[in-house]
């Protein structure tokens, strides 16, 4: 009997002191989670918590605040039908899925609608929430406003783009320009000179022998300035890129540098028919360009080597050296540092890119460089 009563007493000793125990981490936990919604009361983030049919049960003042409603009024509504627009039923789809797999995305973003039915952007930061035993009881989100920050990103991309599209229409004006300057060069200067050595070599038969050292020395004047002209014009705008084409401009453009530079330039065509819009032409003229002045000033090459060929509805251009090569990560970076002044080719490729092309390049020190872009083929009218 006595030992009996030892026992009760001994049991009833240690559930009071398990009750006490589970009495303190309930005041713990209730401390705590007073605590942790008086911090949400007062940051400048929404706080949400919903239970697992998607109803309200908690919100900060701040978020309130945002969305200008009374407290009384959003408690017990079901969140995805006052908050969340109807054109974003995938939010609602991804919380209930995530409920049933227990994986709730940690970053979401997604448009509310507050009372007045202003439309603000969100991003969520979300966590789901477990009883003690483990099971979902609902999920707890913390929002940031970014509406504003977000405009602000989107006009700037708008600006960005405007100023592509116009560094772009800039860069083909100057094209027109130059082709302008090039034939009046071409039709004035350069026909006036070339009559002008026709009428000096008309007066070999009326000057006397003294004077023909002097007519020698003046058309050997006129032949250098017509040379010296053409030089020119094809320095300003190449006719052979309009009048002939592309693939003949770069075979003339690789033998100017290869007679210019000191290195060799070979060149090779898939002889197909390659229509391109004059917009394309001349800009994969100058990829092709700064790719060999590249070379000039940087790789110091034996040999360059210029590849044209059709590839489906695109054409791709391939221009390989054996010089230097260069760390392209780090080129690209000293381009964006210097706001584009930099390396010529990471700022060609834009351009290349809005015409629906792409432009590659594919280094490193001491084994050469190859730059490959790929533009699309003009297609024929009936196609259109």
């Amino acid at each position: 009997m006595f030992g009996t009563t030892i026992l009760a007493l001994a049991f009833a000793l240690l559930y009071l002191r398990r009750w006490q125990q589970l009495k303190r981490e309930v005041a713990l936990r209730i401390e705590a989670e007073r605590l942790f919604r008086e911090t949400l009361e007062h940051i400048k983030l929404l706080a949400i918590q919903l239970d697992t049919h998607g109803n309200l049960v908690f919100c900060n003042d701040y978020f309130l605040q945002i969305v200008g409603w009374e407290r009384r009024e959003v408690i017990g509504v079901n969140w995805f039908d006052r908050f969340v627009p109807p054109d974003q039923k995938t939010v609602k789809r991804i919380f209930y899925s995530s409920l049933e797999s227990g994986n709730m995305p940690v970053h979401v973003q997604n448009d509310i609608v507050t009372c007045g039915g202003k439309r603000l952007f969100i991003s969520w930061t979300n966590t789901v929430i477990r009883d003690s035993s483990g099971a979902i009881i609902g999920t707890m989100s913390i929002g940031d406003d970014i509406t504003e920050r977000t405009k602000a990103e989107n006009a700037l991309l708008n600006y960005q783009e405007e100023f592509r599209n116009l560094a772009a229409e800039l860069s083909l004006a100057e094209e027109r320009e130059r082709r302008r300057l090039s034939t009046d060069l071409h039709d004035l200067i350069g026909q006036t000179l070339a009559f002008a050595k026709i009428r000096a070599h008309s007066l070999r038969e009326h000057v006397a022998d003294d004077g023909l050292t002097q007519l020698a020395e003046l058309t050997g004047l006129l032949d250098q300035s017509i040379q010296d002209v053409r030089s020119l014009i094809f320095q300003i705008s190449p006719p052979i890129l309009y009048e002939v084409g592309l693939e003949a401009a770069l075979e003339w453009l690789g033998e100017n540098f290869q007679d210019n530079h000191g290195f060799r330039v070979t060149f090779s065509d898939d002889n197909t028919l390659k229509p391109l819009r004059e917009e394309i032409k001349v800009t994969l003229f100058q990829v092709v360009r700064e790719v060999l002045i590249n070379a000039t000033k940087h790789a110091s090459p034996d040999t360059v080597h210029i590849d044209i060929r059709g590839i489906g509805e695109s054409v791709r251009i391939t221009v390989r050296d054996d010089g230097r090569g260069f760390d392209v990560a780090k080129a690209a970076q000293k381009s964006r540092d210097r706001s584009g002044a930099g390396f010529g080719l990471f700022n060609i490729r834009q351009r290349i890119e809005r015409l629906g092309g792409s432009l590659a390049i594919e280094s490193t020190p001491g084994s050469g460089t190859m730059v490959t872009v790929v533009a699309p083929l003009e297609r024929a009218r009936d196609d259109r």
